[in-house]
């Protein structure tokens, strides 16, 4: 399961993900995202809140969400991973030398702390 929250005063996106990820989930925060990047051109910061990895309902929404991150990548400053699944750190250790944000690891317990570092100023 996907849930969001966006800080438009924060700039912030935050996405708690608790159980397989599905395509509908995924165009809902596409759109909602879109519609926040027409207003205001970047994203401060991207959270990823979770406590194990995520996986996918199906193949559509895989490569909804490998759209997702190819389209957006370069409109967002920073992502924090906020996880303890050593899985998704490996991904995002991967990814952080391949895409534009910064992306920077914190313990599934240190959201405040990510929230912290993303409005810090880069």
């Amino acid at each position: 399961m996907l849930s969001y929250n966006i800080e438009e005063q924060e700039g912030i996106v935050l996405i708690e993900l608790s159980g397989p990820i599905t395509r509908r989930a995924l165009e809902a925060l596409i759109r909602d995202v879109d519609g926040y990047l027409r207003r205001r051109g970047t994203i401060r910061g991207l959270i990823i809140h979770t406590r194990s990895f995520p996986r996918w309902e199906d193949l559509g929404a895989f490569l909804t969400d490998m759209r997702f991150v190819l389209a957006h990548a370069k409109k967002i400053r920073r992502v924090a991973s906020v996880t303890d699944s050593a899985l998704l750190m490996a991904v995002h250790g991967i990814l952080r030398h391949a895409f534009s944000p910064e992306i920077r690891h914190f313990p599934y317990g240190d959201l405040e702390a990510a929230r912290k570092w993303i409005r810090e100023e880069s």
